[in-house]
């Protein structure tokens, strides 16, 4: 997620970019909407067509600056996780409440746990200064104030990732909404969409809390067991839809 600061340089200068920002929150707006269903069903499809976007891309492709179409990946083995840095009390309870969370709504998910030391964890999560970001996550890109890398086998596999969110920028609120954004895409859910604002992974700054019931059936989708590692998007699409008329 990209929160970025601008050092304004002059009276102009200011006026002009306040004129861009206010054009572009406003064109936002316009376009953003939060998720509407009338029955489970309707919600599915919903997650389907955001699983679309969302599960068969990357938001930053190797150039870090576009995202990348892929296949199905997703973690097979246990999900050991520590949290290192500076990591507060709080920050150390919101993971520890939304491991749970993922263990009681996503059961495909592979056990998953926080662990007391990195060595023996496979998603390590840095709580550190904003410009020290890139010393511990892979292929940082500037200006984000929480960011994810993770690394898949040949099969399709997940089998590490490093995350890292920025401790001296970000309230708690902002600390809480980007462990989960970036932990939901360190699982393979790695790219945002730009329509859902209620969404974790909505891409405009929001400080969001939770995921909403689209994102659970989202990453649900994601961990079918009817879903082969690295199934291809049409394939997916086509399986799950499927399901969803049956």
């Amino acid at each position: 997620m990209r929160n970025s600061t601008f050092i304004i340089f002059s009276r102009f200068s200011a006026l002009f970019l306040a004129l861009i920002l206010l054009f572009s929150l406003t064109t936002v707006s316009a376009f953003a909407q939060e998720f509407r269903y009338d029955s489970p069903d309707e919600a599915k499809n919903l997650a389907l067509d955001c699983l679309m976007t969302c599960g068969f891309a990357f938001e930053y492709g190797s150039g870090g600056t576009s995202s990348t179409a892929r296949n199905l990946v997703r973690w097979t083995d246990s999900i050991n996780i520590y949290a290192g840095g500076q990591p507060s009390s709080e920050d150390l309870k919101q993971l520890d409440d939304f491991i749970m969370e993922i263990a009681l709504h996503s059961p495909n998910v592979p056990n998953i746990r926080r662990v007391s030391s990195a060595s023996s964890a496979n998603i390590v999560i840095s709580y550190c200064p904003l410009d020290q970001m890139g010393n511990y996550v892979t292929n940082y890109v500037e200006g984000n104030w929480g960011y994810f890398y993770f690394w898949y086998d040949g099969s399709g596999s997940i089998y590490k990732a490093e995350l890292a969110i920025a401790s001296d920028v970000n309230t708690q609120e902002s600390k809480n909404h980007l462990m989960k954004e970036e932990l939901i895409g360190a699982l393979g859910l790695s790219n945002d969409q730009l329509v859902y604002s209620d969404s974790i992974l909505y891409g405009e700054w929001t400080t969001t809390q939770e995921l909403s019931d689209v994102d659970w059936l989202m990453l649900n989708m994601l961990y079918d067991p009817d879903l082969p590692l690295f199934a291809s998007h049409s394939y997916a699409y086509n399986v799950l839809s499927s399901k969803i008329r049956a």
